[in-house]
């Protein structure tokens, strides 16, 4: 078998590889010529981009720790739980921020979901993030972006200059008429990490690895197991031959006598009603195998194990590939995808654009924060719920009315409480309840 047409192939690291280490490659020769890939980043942005903005601003810098460490461990209902109780303590949401407005109609051609859609395709793509901010350089709103634009990463240059606290001047796109660098402080940068082997390469770091990068033996071993089964379905070769040894007192079989013997054959013995039958004949015939078919061959099992070492870059769960598999459609299945997929993407993002609000209104107290009760797959059974806050002796009343998403306002003297039922604000009345507790 040779190689392929219509792909410039060359020498990667001693395996002849149809593309270079390159992020427009990535998309042209990977992502949209590879299914899996495909439909395993778009399933992750589809889902990650979902979570709509919020604007919130640090009330207590202690709280807003504990946060922080709840939020960069694994999400779970539970976690979750206690993430909104902490945010709650830490942050007021600023329902009005103009950054919103920003954020929900970032362009006149996309909408707030389709450029997060997009930088994050990007990111997972490529290993780096590009948005521009069109930002007016005088007037009461500068440094204050009016637009959002998502650049394509494979478009966008670093340029570098001779500082040490300050190396990385700005960036470059090569379809725009811009004669300057584009300003590092116009520019969202989100990328992955980028390991480099000697300082000779040290411009490298401050552009992200494409996690497509260690799989390129993977994606040509992909595309030729694809290829070759391809080829074999459609050349497929009869399975065998009925040959007669001419030495039952009957002579060779003529062409009548065999078109005859194979209609016979096909009608009687094949199809699936026929499967398993015994053959019983008196002339002296025997089977020769003569082709095998791409089962046989393990060329479809050969697929899968690629598949599935493909999805272990994204963190995309292995029983999600199995259709009709006991997880893939299967809440604990979803869940996995959410915790191990989804979320680090939106995490990552998370503190990217935190880091571009303070920056553009001079306010280090804001928070961007993607607003994760967007996914039922992520809220809790609440019987449950409520089970464990109480038995956990560490959450307020409040913070379990907070979790069960009750209003912070209502009136006490509509509350009963356990004690008779009587109302709560009976029970302040008669000195009975102190700081949150009934006192003896």
């Amino acid at each position: 078998m040779g190689l392929p047409r219509g792909f410039s192939w060359e020498l990667n690291n001693g395996l002849w590889t149809p593309y270079k280490g390159n992020d427009d490659t990535y998309i042209d020769k990977a992502y949209k010529t590879i299914p899996i890939i495909q439909a395993i980043i778009s399933e992750i942005i589809d889902k990650a981009s979902d979570a709509p903005p919020m604007i919130m601003r640090i009330k207590d810098k202690k709280s807003a720790k504990a946060y922080e460490r709840i939020a960069g461990g694994k999400i779970s209902p539970h976690t979750k739980v206690q993430m909104k109780a902490m945010r709650a303590k830490a942050y007021t949401e600023v329902a009005d921020h103009p950054a919103l407005e920003l954020f929900d109609s970032p362009n006149p051609y996309m909408t707030g979901k389709e450029l997060r859609e997009s930088s994050m395709g990007y990111l997972l793509l490529t290993g780096n993030s590009i948005e521009y901010n069109a930002t007016p350089m005088a007037g009461a709103r500068a440094g204050v972006p009016r637009q959002i634009w998502s650049i394509p990463s494979p478009c966008v240059n670093p340029v570098f200059q001779d500082s040490r606290t300050k190396p990385l001047r700005g960036y470059t796109i090569n379809y725009m008429t811009l004669d300057d660098v584009i300003p590092e402080e116009m520019i969202s940068h989100v990328k992955f990490f980028n390991p480099i082997t000697s300082t000779e390469n040290i411009q490298e770091t401050f552009w992200g690895l494409s996690p497509l990068r260690s799989a390129s033996k993977l994606i040509s071993q992909k595309r030729d197991a694809d290829i070759a089964q391809g080829t074999l379905f459609k050349n497929m070769t009869p399975a065998g031959m009925i040959v007669g040894s001419g030495n039952d007192g009957y002579g060779e079989l003529d062409e009548t006598e065999a078109l005859a013997i194979n209609k016979h054959f096909r009608d009687s013995h094949m199809g699936v009603y026929n499967a398993g039958d015994i053959l019983v004949t008196p002339a002296n015939v025997k089977w020769e195998e003569i082709g095998l078919s791409p089962v046989d061959l393990q060329l479809i099992d050969w697929g899968k194990d690629i598949e599935r070492q493909i999805a272990r870059l994204y963190k995309y769960p292995d029983e999600m590939l199995e259709s009709g598999g006991v997880v893939a459609n299967s809440e604990v299945g979803v869940l996995k995808f959410i915790r191990n997929a989804v979320y680090p993407v939106i995490s990552r993002y998370d503190k990217a654009r935190t880091k571009m609000i303070r920056q553009w209104y001079n306010d280090d107290s804001l928070v961007y924060m993607s607003d994760l009760d967007y996914y039922p797959e992520l809220q809790p059974n609440k019987g449950e719920l409520v089970k464990w806050m109480r038995a956990s002796n560490v959450f307020t009343q409040q913070e379990i009315r907070t979790a069960l998403d009750y209003p912070d306002d209502y009136d006490e003297s509509e509350v009963l409480v356990g004690v008779n039922m009587m109302f709560l604000d009976d029970i302040r009345d008669n000195g009975q309840f102190r700081g949150g507790q009934l006192s003896e």
